[in-house]
């Protein structure tokens, strides 16, 4: 089966770090996943879930309501003189007051266009891997194309990365609710989201989760082959915990439809 892939889909997620501080200059660090991506207009964005960057994001408790965005640093691939991945690089962000996040406050997604950034290496800043306009589905193409039971991958920096040579792994999971509407694993509204059987783990929020390729592509005058390509259908945020006395992974993880993102990287 071709799936559309090839191994530089890996290098669309790169590893961030996070730190908050509060007035009195105390810090707390995180790591995450996230990619860059164009907007409409060509620009590039930086794109990942609104709770890496906004630590009191729906804890609304004392322990983290005086904390702010206070750094955050991206370490990326570049490509060599042959065009592979083999460059180790690092940069941070310095707008980190302009963080976009979603208007509606239930999903999950964030992101920083117009980007200015400091080099913390000997390379020049720069985003050899990002994931072009056209590979987003829109509301109406995730409605139309995503099906139940439709394979999708997600790279990112869960804690099992290679640490050697600083490279994401790749997962898959298959669409387990119905993506044509929202899913909701509180009873209430959770945001734009679907679930899918896949094993996310800390450190994979913000991987962005593709739809690879299905059917066969026919020649001009033939019909049929159900082919799709592969799309761009959203960014994991978390998976549910089985509760019990010790809690354990249920197999199920969400993600934030692609057209949320589009909200964002598009406003």
């Amino acid at each position: 089966m071709d799936h559309g892939l090839n191994n530089d889909f890996l290098y669309s997620a790169c590893r961030v770090e996070v730190g908050f501080s509060d007035s009195n200059g105390k810090t707390i660090t995180g790591s995450g996943t996230a990619f860059f991506a164009k907007n409409k207009t060509g620009d590039i964005c930086l794109v990942t879930n609104r709770h890496v960057l906004d630590i009191d994001y729906k804890k609304a408790t004392p322990k983290y309501k005086d904390f702010k965005l206070s750094s955050l640093v991206i370490h990326v691939k570049n490509k060599d003189a042959s065009g592979l991945p083999t460059i180790d690089n690092k940069f941070s962000i310095v707008n980190i007051n302009e963080v976009i996040y979603h208007p509606t406050f239930e999903n999950d997604v964030a992101c920083i266009k117009n980007l200015t950034v400091a080099k913390m290496t000997a390379l020049n800043a720069k985003a050899d891997y990002f994931i072009p306009y056209e590979l987003f589905a829109e509301k109406a193409k995730l409605i139309e194309k995503l099906v139940i039971c439709d394979l999708v991958v997600f790279p990112g920096f869960p804690e099992w990365f290679d640490k050697k040579e600083n490279r994401p792994i790749l997962r898959t999971g298959t669409i387990a609710s119905d993506p044509r509407y929202d899913y909701s694993f509180s009873g209430a509204f959770d945001g734009e989201c679907v679930a899918y059987e896949a094993f996310s783990f800390s450190g994979s929020s913000g991987s962005p989760v593709f739809a690879i390729q299905k059917g066969i592509k026919v020649g001009a005058g033939l019909t049929g082959g159900n082919y799709r390509e592969i799309m761009l259908v959203g960014i994991n945020a978390g998976h549910l915990p089985v509760s019990s006395v010790i809690e354990s992974h249920s197999g199920i993880s969400y993600l934030y439809k692609s057209n949320v993102i589009l909200d964002v990287i598009n406003k």
